[in-house]
């Protein structure tokens, strides 16, 4: 078989992937019955299909009775051409100030952003065996998803350093998820 050629498709001509969006949308709503069922116009009507598009960042805080911060949750804005999408990037509460309401209280907020923006989907990412964390993003209304999430990371020398008893997984990046250095906080 020969190598398909891909090419990137130029700024003037981005309209003509609408109808394939508007397929994929159709097709993929099927799938969740829970959630409007929109048809082909109306789905076409919102899509707008732009070259780049730009997020904002909320960070919300919680002081303590001296004014230190207690804990804070960052929340990005974004919308891709395909509605307002709103993500709970990251929540942290200082140890002494857990147990206090800090963490319920920032993310209730965050999710208030979501329906003052007019948010059309909104996310948090978790470890599976995060307990506190989901039940405190599942007491604000998120809910598991259906959806399969694939995470891709950087080789980073990773294949040149592998050896039979070399741990496999996400390269150590100082600062990344996987660093075993990193703080560990509520919302990861």
């Amino acid at each position: 078989m020969e190598p398909l050629e891909i090419e990137r498709l130029a700024d003037e001509d981005l309209r003509l992937i609408k109808p394939l969006l508007v397929e994929l949308q159709l097709h993929e709503q099927q799938h969740y019955s829970d959630h409007p069922q929109l048809s082909a116009s109306q789905i076409e009507a919102a899509l707008e299909v732009q070259p780049a598009f730009q997020g904002e960042n909320v960070i919300f805080v919680s002081r303590d009775q001296v004014r230190r911060l207690a804990g804070f949750c960052w929340v990005v804005l974004f919308d891709p051409g395909t509605g307002l999408e709103g993500e709970v990037a990251e929540v942290y509460v200082a140890q002494a100030q857990r147990g206090k309401g800090v963490g319920e209280a920032l993310v209730r907020r965050a999710v208030e952003l979501f329906e003052q923006r007019g948010v059309t989907l909104g996310y948090v990412w978790t470890r599976s065996d995060n307990d506190p964390a989901i039940r405190l993003y599942r007491s604000a209304g998120f809910e598991p998803t259906r959806q399969l999430i694939l995470t891709w990371y950087p080789d980073l020398g990773r294949s040149a350093a592998s050896s039979p008893g070399t741990a496999s997984g996400p390269p150590q990046i100082p600062g990344g998820p996987s660093d075993p250095g990193r703080p560990t906080k509520l919302g990861s």
